[in-house]
């Protein structure tokens, strides 16, 4: 498959769920995950290595959160227990709330990336929210950008702290339509990461035998 072919399928799948985890969905991206065309994109997630299982559970909730009385009703109350409560009652999607930084840190790297891309964080969110910074890498991957700095972004700045997220998601809700989305998408960026190492590795040899 052709490298431009790959990359805007990986970054189509960073846009579609920073689209997801930004905020509460309403009716018409509800009705949106309803049609053929949704359906048929997600069930294509699992085709990636690795990914499968965890795709098949999250249409396993989709479908339960899609058949529920009043969904986005429902939905938009499940979105703000889980990531609009501080912990320990909710969730936090930002970056700067765990281990590997502090907010200022996190905030201050975040809003010069988002200014070297010609973007800012949007609707005055904090800009280290897991929704931004899975924009940024859907804007650096469709743009094509160098492997070292695709991988370096989403190794030092997502993959420190998102399979954490996906833990406290998980432990909360383990069967959540929410909680379910993040661990597809960890799942899909533990592989991109293992993808564009594979391609750090390929251009080390070449380099190497010149």
């Amino acid at each position: 498959m052709p490298h431009n072919h790959i990359h805007q399928q990986r970054a189509a799948v960073y846009q579609w769920f920073s689209q997801l985890l930004f905020r509460e969905l309403d009716e018409k991206q509800l009705a949106s995950l309803e049609n053929g065309d949704s359906r048929e994109w997600i069930t294509s997630l699992a085709g990636i290595p690795g990914v499968s299982a965890d795709v098949k559970n999250f249409e396993r909730s989709l479908a339960q959160a899609l058949r529920r009385e009043s969904r986005q009703l429902e939905l938009a109350a499940d979105f703000a227990s889980l990531f609009l409560l501080a912990p320990p009652g909710g969730v936090s999607p930002y970056a700067g709330h765990y281990p590997h930084t502090t907010a200022p840190e996190e905030r201050r790297q975040m809003n010069a990336l988002l200014v070297e891309q010609g973007l800012a964080a949007r609707e005055n969110e904090p800009s280290d929210h897991i929704a931004v910074q899975l924009a940024l890498m859907a804007r650096r991957v469709g743009k094509e950008e160098s492997v070292g700095a695709q991988y370096y972004f989403l190794h030092h700045h997502i993959m420190c702290w998102a399979p954490l997220l996906r833990e406290s998601c998980l432990h909360r809700d383990e069967g959540g339509f929410y909680p379910q989305a993040v661990n597809v998408i960890v799942s899909f960026m533990r592989e991109d990461e293992q993808y564009l190492e594979s391609l750090l590795m390929d251009e080390f040899y070449l380099s190497s035998q010149r």
